[in-house]
């Protein structure tokens, strides 16, 4: 005998379960509402080119040596036709307060020039001195 389901009950299961999928870590990571906008107009450098990756670093990284344990990871976690996200993740700075920070990057490449295009940047930091050591925040550091 063919069961009868509930639209409505149907409908709320389904919406219940898509809000859960869009609450991962990953997607927090990656979700661009919990960085901190850094204005275009205020980076130096190169907004347009044939790598995102090698980008990022151009304008982001730290190039000088750094004292200590001082680690910098760069990772393209989603690309989605012509989107394409980078995150910087830098550990362990030289400062008493401030013991990481993350920059989200998401380029779009624009055909009309064959190239990618860095068209939004946000800024996390981790702080030594916080509840949690491993929380990324856009609070200043205490």
């Amino acid at each position: 005998m063919p069961r009868k389901i509930n639209l409505q009950s149907l409908t709320i299961r389904l919406c219940f379960s898509l809000i859960l999928i869009g609450c991962t870590p990953e997607n927090n990571v990656l979700g661009e509402n919990s960085y901190q906008p850094i204005n275009l107009t205020e980076v130096e450098g190169e907004l347009t080119g044939d790598n995102p990756e090698a980008m990022t670093l151009e304008l982001f990284g730290i190039k000088e040596k750094v004292e200590g344990n001082f680690s910098q990871e760069i990772t393209a976690n989603k690309q989605e036709g012509f989107d394409k996200i980078v995150m910087l993740t830098q550990m362990n700075l030289p400062d008493d307060s401030v013991r990481g920070i993350r920059y989200r990057l998401q380029f779009q490449f624009d055909q009309s020039i064959g190239k990618w295009r860095l068209i939004e940047v946000g800024r996390q930091q981790s702080c030594y001195r916080s509840k949690e050591s491993s929380d990324w925040t856009i609070e200043p550091c205490p």
